[in-house]
C-alpha cells in the first residue's frame, strides 16, 4: 500500500508534508475503488386477504383513544384498546384498558378488562381488574377479579365459573 522508497529517501529539503499527502491520495485511491455491481431482485408485495388479516397482523401492539378524542360506534379488533378518552358502544377486544382520564360505556365484551377511570354499563371478561381510581357503574360478569381499596362499585359484579 505505502511505498517505502519514498518515505524512506526523504530529502531534508523536501517538506514532510507532501510526502503524506501523497501517500494518503494514494490509499485512499485503493479503498474508493467500488465493488461490482450485484443485480438484486425486491421481494414480491403480499395481498391482504381481508379486514381481519390486517388486525391479526397489528394485534400485537395496542391502539390508543387519546384524551380529548371520543368515539361513539362499534368496535370489533383483536388485540388491546387503551382508552384514555370516551368510547360510547359495543366493544369487543381481548384486552380492553379504561385509562385514568378514560371514560367507557356501553357493552363490553373481553378477555382482560382493566379498569383504572369509569365504565357504566355491562361487561362480561374473564379477568377483571379494578384500580383504586376506578369508579365501576353497571354489571359485570368476570371470572378472576382484582379490586384495590378505594376503588368505587355501584351495580353487580356476578362471578362465573
Amino acid at each position: 500500500m505505502f511505498n517505502k522508497s519514498k518515505t524512506n529517501n526523504i530529502n531534508p529539503s523536501q517538506d514532510v508534508a507532501s510526502v503524506d499527502e501523497e501517500t494518503q491520495v494514494e490509499s485512499v485511491a485503493e479503498v474508493v475503488t467500488p465493488p461490482p455491481a450485484v443485480a438484486m431482485s425486491a421481494p414480491a408485495p403480499t395481498q391482504r386477504n381481508s379486514m381481519m388479516d390486517m388486525i391479526s397482523t397489528t394485534a400485537s401492539k395496542p391502539s390508543i383513544l387519546s384524551e380529548g378524542f371520543s368515539f361513539r360506534g362499534e368496535i370489533a379488533a383483536k388485540g388491546a384498546i387503551h382508552v384514555e378518552g370516551a368510547l360510547n358502544g359495543q366493544i369487543q377486544v381481548d384486552e380492553l384498558t379504561i385509562g385514568a382520564r378514560g371514560q367507557v360505556e356501553g357493552v363490553v365484551t373481553c378477555n382482560s378488562l382493566h379498569i383504572k377511570g369509569k365504565f357504566s354499563g355491562t361487561a362480561t371478561c374473564n379477568e377483571l381488574i379494578v384500580t383504586s381510581s376506578a369508579s365501576v357503574d353497571g354489571h359485570v360478569v368476570y371470572q378472576t377479579l382484582s379490586v384495590q381499596k378505594g376503588a368505587s362499585i355501584k351495580g353487580e359484579l356476578l362471578l362465573v365459573k
